[in-house]
C-alpha cells in the first residue's frame, strides 16, 4: 500500500487553483472528466485503486492517452491533455510516487503535429454570413471579423468594456487575466459593429455583450457551431485539411488591418500575437495605435458598405423622392 504524500492536494484543489486563469481551470476540470470517462470510475476511487495498488498509475495514464487517440482527437490535444498529467499526480499522490521517466517510457508522446489548417474567409463570404445572421449573430461575426479576438475574449466581454466614441467607433478593453498573452491590450470595432451589437443589446439587454441563458455570458462551443453553419450557408464549405472555424476570422483581421496600411507591429498589438511582439509587449503606446486605426481603418475596413453602383442608385432614388415630395406639397397648397 502506497503512502500519499503529506503535501498533496485533493484532485478539486488542483484543477480550481486560484492562481490559474478561466481557461486553465476549465482544461483541467476536462482531464478530471476525461479521466474518470476513459477508466469508467471516478476519481477518487481511482486514487484508492492507486493507494491500494490494486491498479497502476501508469496504467491510468495510458488508458486516458489512448482514450483519446480512439476517439479521434487530434495529435495537439492529446499532447496537451497528457502534459497534465504529471503535475495531476504528483500534486494527489506526491512526487516520489509518479517518475516523469517512467512516465514517458510507459505513456509516450507520440508525433505532434498539427492536422488541420485554418481556412480564411473573403471579405465576399463574411459580408454574406451578416446578410443571414441574425442580429446576434451579426454582432458576434463582425466583432471578430474586424477585431480578430478569439471567440472567449469577445464572448466574455461586458458593455463596460467597450468605450464609445464620440465619432460612433468602440475601443474594447481586455485585461491581462483575460488572454493567452497575458497582457492588456486594446481592441477596435467599426462603427457599424457597435450598431450592430446596440441593436442585438435590444432584444437581448444585459451587462454582457452576449448575454446567456444560464451563465452570464454565451459560451463558446455553442456559438462555434453555429458559425459554423453560417460558414455553410454563405457557401464556406471545409476541404480535407482545411476548415472554417471562429478562429479564422483572427488572420481575416490581420488581413484587413494590413490592407489599410496598419503598422505591423501595432497589428499584432491589436490581435493579440504576443509572440511576434516579443518583449515589446509591455512597451505599446496605445494612444498613437488608436490614432492610426482611426485614420486609416476605422473607415476604410467596413464589412457591409454597399458598393458604388448600389449608392448611386440610393442617391437617384432619394432625389427622386425628393420631387415628388415637391410636386405633392405644391398640389396640396393648389387644393386648399
Amino acid at each position: 500500500m502506497l503512502r500519499v504524500s503529506n503535501y498533496s492536494i485533493s484532485p478539486s484543489e488542483w484543477a480550481n487553483d486560484s492562481s490559474l486563469v478561466k481557461g486553465s481551470i476549465r482544461n483541467r476540470q476536462r482531464v478530471l472528466r476525461y479521466l474518470e470517462r476513459s477508466n469508467h470510475s471516478t476519481f477518487s476511487e481511482l486514487l484508492d485503486d492507486i493507494v491500494n495498488e490494486r491498479v497502476n498509475v501508469y496504467t491510468v495514464c495510458k488508458r486516458f492517452v489512448d482514450d483519446l487517440r480512439n476517439k479521434n482527437r487530434s495529435p495537439m490535444t492529446i499532447y496537451v491533455f497528457r502534459s497534465q498529467l504529471p503535475g495531476l499526480f504528483q500534486s494527489t499522490l506526491g512526487e516520489e510516487h509518479f517518475s516523469r521517466i517512467v512516465f514517458d517510457r510507459l505513456v509516450p508522446t507520440g508525433p505532434v503535429y498539427v492536422v488541420t489548417r485554418k481556412k480564411v474567409p473573403s471579405i465576399e463570404g463574411v459580408r454574406r454570413m451578416l446578410q443571414i445572421a441574425g442580429p446576434q449573430y451579426r454582432a458576434i461575426v463582425g466583432g471578430l471579423a474586424c477585431t480578430g479576438m478569439r471567440i472567449s475574449e469577445w464572448l466574455s466581454r461586458k458593455m463596460s468594456d467597450l468605450e464609445i466614441r464620440p465619432q460612433g467607433f468602440a475601443r474594447v478593453t481586455l485585461r491581462s487575466n483575460e488572454t493567452k498573452g497575458r497582457y492588456l491590450r486594446y481592441t477596435f470595432l467599426t462603427k457599424e459593429v457597435v450598431e450592430f451589437v446596440r441593436i442585438q443589446q435590444l432584444k437581448y439587454p444585459s451587462e454582457y455583450v452576449f448575454k446567456g441563458e444560464t451563465t452570464g455570458h454565451l459560451q463558446p462551443h455553442s456559438v462555434q457551431q453555429y458559425v459554423k453553419q453560417l460558414y455553410k450557408n454563405s457557401g464556406m464549405i471545409d476541404s480535407q485539411g482545411e476548415i472554417y472555424c471562429s478562429h479564422s476570422f483572427r488572420t481575416f483581421a490581420d488581413s484587413m488591418l494590413r490592407n489599410c496600411g496598419m503598422d505591423s507591429k501595432y497589428v499584432s498589438a491589436i490581435i493579440g500575437h504576443k509572440n511576434k511582439l516579443q518583449a515589446e509587449a509591455s512597451y505599446l503606446d496605445w494612444t498613437e495605435i488608436e490614432r492610426q486605426w482611426v485614420e486609416k481603418c476605422s473607415q476604410t475596413s467596413f464589412l457591409t458598405v454597399q458598393d458604388m453602383d448600389s449608392r448611386e442608385k440610393i442617391e437617384r432614388l432619394e432625389k427622386h423622392n425628393g420631387r415628388l415630395e415637391v410636386l405633392l406639397e405644391k398640389l396640396l397648397e393648389r387644393l386648399s
